[in-house]
């Protein structure tokens, strides 16, 4: 079976909500799919049947639209140099290098800075601040023998999380380990990271004897970077009948720190697990101040899906602006009748204004779908990557004025995360 293949089977059965599968060393080693067992049952099987059978559908029609409102602001530029995430077969790891964004060339490869450290593990690993500097988590687990096999129970683990900057010939200066940025006992994932790289977020899941692909996240951490102080805004209590967090797809701050933002899905739960089975409710939540901590259960309501016209459109990535007015957002949408649909869109917080979509991508017909695997943006929101398209049409890229700009590697099967 190949990797395309197990990916499709572990979300189909997600869709089905087939009782969750432990989760074993091997298992953590490749790239999470919770983002699409989050995702609501009819857009999530849409956008995984493009993934997993592209070859067998009729090849979708790629449309692309301008941003109606124009420039969205006064542009310096999109920044010279991206990290990529790939997936070296022969090693059978992960592999993060620098790329020049106008020319595609490798200029660094980025290294675990300690033997034995698995860097940019998860959802989100790796995430860009200011400058050209960058925070990457990287963790040290030792793996053992369990009910589930020779490698099921993680016997210890350990995050560290690095920050390191890209030169103005893109070459990596050096790894510094981050005040504060030591976690015992806990996997993290989904970092994030404010403009001035002055605090981070990342989501934490404390080691047990058994984990599984629905296992509740402890919660997110706020970490500041100058002092080391932590706080922990958490994940509970549970409420039983109520949808309350379930895990985050996206992380990050306001400008000025105050304010944490998450795209998280929000689910039945019971004990430490998640029950969403392809039906989550996707909300933009805002926690502040951030280093204060807290219950996720708490927070302002920024944005939720049904607030997305027309109705059935679902919030799949949202990330803050610097001032908090809006969201830059991926939005999917598959109606009964007609084509899948794929919209970048800037959308106003609490104003009551409209949307607008800043690039678009529509399939063929419902049967084709949309591939999707990523969303990122830079630190000031403007310059937004995308790993998009239609059937065997599917490209990685830079959205810039309503045309996806590619990015190399172009073919957009082979990047995994993205980050500038």
């Amino acid at each position: 079976m190949s990797a395309v293949e197990q990916q499709l089977r572990d979300l189909l059965i997600a869709e089905a909500g087939d009782p969750p599968h432990r989760v074993t060393a091997e298992a953590v080693r490749r790239r999470a799919v919770r983002r699409w067992v989050a995702q609501a049952g009819a857009v999530g099987l849409a956008v995984v049947l493009a993934v997993g059978l592209g070859a067998a559908v009729t090849a979708g029609v790629l449309r692309t639209g301008t941003s109606p409102g124009g420039s969205t602001g006064q542009h310096i530029g999109p920044p010279r140099y991206y990290v990529s995430q790939t997936f070296d077969s022969r090693a059978r790891k992960l592999v993060m290098s620098v790329r020049n964004r106008a020319s595609g060339r490798v200029t660094a490869v980025i290294r675990a800075p300690l033997p034995g450290e698995s860097c940019g593990q998860g959802n989100v690993g790796v995430a860009a601040a200011d400058d050209q500097t960058f925070f990457m988590t990287c963790a040290v687990t030792k793996w053992g023998p369990g009910k589930f096999g020779p490698l099921s129970t993680p016997l210890s683990v350990k995050t560290y999380i690095y920050r390191f900057q890209v030169t103005s010939s893109g070459l990596v200066s050096g790894y510094s380990l981050v005040r504060g940025g030591v976690l015992k006992g806990m996997f993290a994932d989904n970092i994030a990271a404010t403009p001035d790289g002055s605090e981070l977020a990342v989501e934490v899941t404390g080691k047990a004897d058994t984990i599984y692909t629905n296992t509740l996240p402890g919660g997110i951490l706020v970490i500041n970077t100058r002092t080391g102080s932590r706080a922990l805004w958490k994940a509970g209590p549970n409420v039983p009948g109520t949808l309350q967090y379930a895990g985050a797809t996206d992380l990050s701050f306001t400008r000025d720190g105050r304010e944490l933002v998450a795209l998280e899905a929000r689910c039945h739960r019971r004990g430490h697990r998640v029950y969403c089975n392809g039906h989550a409710e996707m909300q933009v939540r805002g926690y502040s101040p951030a280093d204060r901590g807290g219950s996720l259960e708490g927070g302002r309501v920024l944005l939720d899906d049904s607030a997305l016209k027309p109705p059935g459109t679902h919030l799949s990535d949202a990330f803050i602006t610097p001032d908090g007015s809006a969201a830059a957002a991926v939005l999917l949408g598959c109606p009964p009748h007609g084509p899948c649909t794929l919209t970048v869109a800037r959308i106003p917080i609490g104003t009551g204004g409209g949307q607008r979509v800043l690039y678009q991508v529509q399939s063929g017909s419902r049967n084709a779908g949309i591939f999707f695997r990523f969303f990122s943006a830079d630190p000031s929101r403007r310059y937004l990557i995308l790993d998009a398209g239609t059937s065997n049409a599917r490209v990685n890229g830079w959205i810039d004025h309503g045309k996806l700009v590619p990015l190399s590697p172009a073919d957009g099967n082979a990047p995994s995360y993205e980050a500038w």
